[in-house]
């Protein structure tokens, strides 16, 4: 819990999947597209890399929240995956959870930010009294 690493291993493991779907309710993408739409969405503060997003997307699959076709370009494949009924379905649940939880988590963000000094002008203040 002592590095930068450790938390941004949790934020990208927790919001991985939410832009994921964000991405794909824009139209449908590849991995390559989605992995990049991610990583722009987030001002590069999540960057999944191929080991991340291809589970996700089998797991998307899996749960009938995406489907997938494959696409020929030259003698090149790729999947190009895009959102079912069920998806959209996820993707406005989960932005109403996230919807209820950014007021609190902007509030402990700036209280964790705030400078040093006005943290401790109340119990400053209270012994000036």
């Amino acid at each position: 819990m002592d590095t930068p690493g450790y938390w941004d291993l949790l934020i990208n493991r927790s919001v991985c999947r939410f832009f994921l779907l964000a991405a794909l309710a824009e139209g449908p993408k590849h991995g390559y597209q989605l992995a990049k739409a991610v990583e722009d969405a987030t001002s590069a503060c999540c960057t999944p890399s191929a080991a991340m997003i291809y589970p996700a997307l089998r797991e998307l699959v899996e749960g009938g929240y995406i489907v997938c076709q494959v696409e020929h370009t030259g003698a090149r494949e790729r999947k190009v995956c895009q959102l079912t009924e069920k998806g959209w379905d996820a993707y406005r649940l989960a932005a109403g959870s996230w919807e209820r939880i950014l007021p609190s988590l902007r509030l402990a963000v700036a209280s964790a930010l705030a400078p040093v000094a006005s943290a401790q002008e109340p119990a400053l203040a209270a012994i000036s009294h």
